[in-house]
């Protein structure tokens, strides 16, 4: 618990600076660095015996893709890139013909999963980046993961007796559910407070509401990777970050929490 607090210390101020203070290129790195380490983690997962070169492929395209993204703006970088993923993986299923040994179609899918289809998912913060006011938005999904995940912890703590799917996530309590909510929403809207003392108008109750689905959306995907991870029987997708894991396992709910806020903010901006 030590270690793991030490490293969620030092990594805030990191994102706070990226988020303020850096070029947006400088912020697609970082989201850059997640898709790349949470495509291969994902891969190693689900079959490793994958051949090395298909883990570079997903890595290099969940990189490229914010990356490329932050200086093109445009939502055809999305479509090419997992078009250009797919292309190279169903040429490896055809190319394994002219062996005994096929590609399965499963691991052209696990590909284009990890290498395509989640790093879509992650490049709604670079998305998000694009915008006008584009740092007090890009900071929401930040805000509604950890706020949640940090409520649901200390609720599950203290008052956590009755669990919410004990067959699928047994550390996970109805309380730490409720408690994740709860934060979301209350940090969501102290953020709006204290984003208001530098000029900007704020719609508290949009902020509210981007609590509310961003703790959802959290612990949504909180519990698709920890499907994923009992059906293939790991605890941990990996040891990268010291007390949380893989990035995966620091960044899994990101993948659905991102899209929402990115949603959102389209359909019901709370800031300007």
């Amino acid at each position: 618990m030590k270690t793991r607090t030490i490293v969620g210390l030092t990594a805030i101020p990191l994102f706070i600076l990226l988020i303020f203070f850096a070029p947006l290129w400088a912020f697609s790195i970082l989201v850059g660095l997640i898709s790349a380490g949470s495509a291969w983690e994902l891969l190693r997962c689900v079959d490793a015996s994958l051949p090395l070169r298909f883990r570079i492929y997903a890595a290099g395209i969940g990189f490229a893709m914010p990356v490329v993204y932050a200086f093109a703006r445009a939502d055809a970088v999305i479509s090419t890139a997992i078009f250009i993923l797919t292309v190279l993986m169903f040429t490896e299923l055809l190319l394994s013909y002219k062996k005994e040994e096929h590609i399965k179609l499963e691991t052209v899918l696990y590909v284009i999963l990890a290498g395509g289809i989640m790093p879509m998912l992650l490049l709604s913060l670079v998305r998000i980046g694009v915008r006008e006011n584009s740092s007090a938005y890009v900071f929401l999904p930040f805000v509604a993961a950890f706020s949640s995940d940090s409520g649901a912890y200390f609720a599950g703590y203290f008052w956590g007796n009755k669990k919410a799917f004990p067959h699928l996530s047994p550390k996970k309590t109805v309380a730490g559910c409720i408690g994740g909510l709860v934060s979301a929403v209350l940090l969501m809207i102290l953020y709006g407070f204290v984003i208001s003392r530098f000029g900007h108008e704020v719609n508290y109750l949009l902020l509210a509401v981007y609590g509310l689905f961003g703790s959802l959306a959290c612990q949504f995907g909180d519990l698709v990777f920890s499907a994923v991870k009992r059906q293939y029987g790991i605890k941990d997708y990996g040891n990268l970050i010291p007390g949380h894991g893989g990035m995966l396992d620091r960044f899994d709910s990101m993948h659905f929490t991102a899209p929402m806020i990115g949603l959102l903010v389209v359909l019901l901006p709370a800031i300007v």
